[in-house]
C-alpha cells in the first residue's frame, strides 16, 4: 500500500511531462494523476498495518482537499494538458506533493512509467 502511495506522490509532484508519460492512454491527465493519488491515499489510510505519523496524515490530507478544491472550483480549465503545465494551481498541488514525500521520508524519484507498476501496490 505505501508503495503505491508513494508512486502516486511522485506522479503529482513530477513535471507534467512525466505526468503525460505516466498516464498516456488518458486524455485528461490531471485527472488521471489526481485519480490515482485519491485511490492511493484511501487504501493508505485504511490499510491497519500503516501507521501515520499525525504530521504525516496533516501533509496528505491537505493535498487531497487541495485536489478537492480544484474539482470544487467547477473549472473545466484546471484539468487540462495546459493547466497541469501552466496553471499556479498545479504548481502548488506538485509542491504539496513532494512536501508529502518528504515528511513520509519517501524519495523525490520519478515514478515508473509502465501499466503494471502504477496499478499494483
Amino acid at each position: 500500500m505505501i508503495e503505491r502511495l508513494v508512486r502516486a506522490l511522485q506522479a503529482l509532484a513530477a513535471p507534467p511531462d512525466v505526468q503525460r508519460a505516466r498516464f498516456p492512454e488518458f486524455g485528461a491527465t490531471a485527472d488521471a494523476v489526481a485519480l490515482d493519488y485519491g485511490d492511493a491515499l484511501l487504501l493508505a489510510l485504511d490499510c491497519p498495518q500503516l501507521r501515520f505519523e499525525p504530521e504525516q496524515r496533516v501533509v496528505l490530507e491537505r493535498l487531497d482537499e487541495r485536489l478537492d478544491r480544484l474539482r470544487g472550483a467547477g473549472s473545466v480549465a484546471l484539468w487540462t494538458a495546459t493547466a497541469l503545465r501552466d496553471s499556479a494551481e498545479w504548481t502548488t498541488v506538485r509542491a504539496l506533493a513532494a512536501d508529502a514525500l518528504r515528511t513520509i521520508g519517501a524519495p523525490r524519484e520519478l515514478p515508473p512509467v509502465d501499466a503494471d507498476s502504477r496499478r499494483s501496490g
